[in-house]
């Protein structure tokens, strides 16, 4: 006896088997992506799922991806990142997908939430955080967005300052 499977079944069937860390993780990889596809708010964009990390901060964040670089940024470090950057309505607020190279900062020009967030990582890391609007732009005059704001990063190198 032969049974036939739906595409839409079997498409079913394998998201279901898959993890959310590991669809993270999936999505993360293929980097080969267009820049106006890699730029879409994730799904977990309100909702950090209940495997994220939870500093006492109340920073959280999973590994999209692993590199295999060594070392970590420390607070007088200047990193050379790829970043995009949505606000809780999904609303894509800054990135450097989109002006086609990577951006170098000092660490310490940066706001709380990427002060504490970028020493959790080594060169070749893609991580997704969930930055509290206390560590990030509340407070601040303006128009930079309020609020909890969410980030993929990928660190591609630091130096370390004196």
């Amino acid at each position: 006896m032969r049974f036939r499977v739906s595409a839409s079944l079997l498409a079913t069937a394998i998201m279901i088997s898959v993890t959310p860390l590991q669809a993270a993780e999936s999505t993360a990889a293929s980097d080969a992506r267009p820049v106006a596809e890699r730029l879409l708010p994730p799904d977990n964009l309100r909702l950090p799922p209940s495997s994220a990390i939870r500093t006492p901060s109340g920073l959280r964040y999973v590994v999209l991806q692993r590199g295999k670089g060594t070392g970590h940024p420390s607070a007088n470090s200047t990193v050379v990142i790829d970043y995009i950057g949505w606000d809780f309505n999904g609303r894509v607020f800054d990135s450097s997908l989109t002006r086609g190279e990577p951006s170098k900062f000092e660490l310490t020009n940066l706001i709380a939430g990427w002060q504490e967030a970028l020493p959790l990582m080594q060169p070749g890391d893609t991580f997704r955080f969930w930055i509290p609007g206390k560590l990030a732009y509340d407070g601040t005059p303006g128009d930079s967005p309020k609020g909890q704001l969410v980030f993929d990063i990928t660190l591609h190198s630091f130096e370390n300052g004196r």
